[in-house]
């Protein structure tokens, strides 16, 4: 058994405006035994570090790593992944908030079902980060525990780093795919194919304050990345149900058509689209042939962020 029960792991990268308020929630989690606390900054050039060291002095428990080079989110993601030793990880984003007791709302759920994986949802607040950084959940939290932690992720919304997973899971699954940039959908995936049991909760365990410079106003990052999700999964020859690998198909396909018609001038006369329909009603099995098709009109965009190693070139 773990001394800590949850690790919190955060990668920060230029988010000082946020991690006073952040931090804030997130060190004053209630009804937690023993959490440990790991951040990793991918070389921030304000003052990010700082602001952490100063408000974590006075714990035990905490790590904070400074990489010597920008690695990008995905595997700095999984830099603090694998430090973690904690039963539960609970990642969350450097400009995330936390209602106070979600996490020990989340553990308690996860323990009296056995479940590996917690999830909640996101509320967009549009409100200034020290406005929510005190909130709470309601009493009674309405949620649906699943089983079937892999057709569940795949057949629901299980992003925006939103979740609870038990450490061993997480770690044995490689935690971010690290070939792709924005890690919120590679994570719970990977981990959903080892996990015992999902439970989603149906509100908000994450706040999201107004918004300053993210990826989410990039629909081609989004496209790209959420395809590349399905097409390593796909490609990575992983053994999977047939249900699970005709879904991942589906999702694979979507993205690429919603990239493929932003950019097409006569998008649904294409074959592309006959295609997408052809998926999407009868779900068949993955072509590989029509997937590495897809990846090289991903491979050619531009204004694309890819982690260092992954590059066009």
């Amino acid at each position: 058994m773990s001394a800590h029960d949850v690790s919190f792991v955060m990668t920060v990268y230029n988010k000082e405006y946020y991690l006073p308020h952040v931090l804030k929630a997130l060190l004053n989690q209630q009804g937690l035994k023993n959490p440990e606390f790991i951040f990793v900054d991918d070389v921030s050039t304000d003052n990010s570090v700082q602001l952490i060291r100063e408000a974590t002095k006075d714990l035990p428990h905490v790590m904070i790593v400074v990489n010597e080079k920008n690695m990008g989110i995905s595997p700095t993601e999984n830099k603090a992944i694998m430090l973690a030793k904690g039963e539960f990880v609970r990642m969350l984003d450097s400009d995330d908030i936390l209602p106070i007791d979600s996490t020990s709302k989340m553990l308690s759920l996860a323990k009296k079902h056995s479940a590996d994986m917690v999830y909640g949802e996101f509320r967009k607040t549009g409100k200034k980060p020290q406005d929510i950084c005190d909130e709470k959940m309601s009493e009674n939290l309405q949620y649906a525990y699943h089983p079937d932690a892999l057709n569940t992720v795949l057949n629901g919304r299980f992003v925006r780093m939103g979740q609870l997973i038990k450490r061993d899971v997480l770690q044995k699954s490689g935690g971010a795919d690290e070939r792709i940039f924005i890690q919120d959908e590679s994570i719970p995936v990977r981990s959903a194919t080892l996990a015992q049991g999902v439970i989603k909760i149906s509100e908000p365990v994450v706040l999201v304050p107004e918004e300053i410079g993210n990826f989410s106003g990039n629909k081609s990052q989004l496209n790209h990345d959420r395809f590349l999700v399905y097409y390593y999964m796909l490609t990575d020859k992983h053994k999977l149900p047939q249900k699970a690998l005709r879904r991942m198909y589906v999702k694979a396909v979507s993205a690429y058509w919603k990239e493929f018609r932003a950019s097409s001038k006569l998008p649904y006369l294409s074959c592309v689209f006959t295609h997408y329909l052809f998926v999407k009603l009868f779900k068949p099995l993955p072509s590989r042939k029509k997937l590495h098709k897809m990846k090289l009109f991903f491979d050619k965009l531009e204004n694309i962020r890819r982690t260092p190693k992954h590059q066009k070139g």
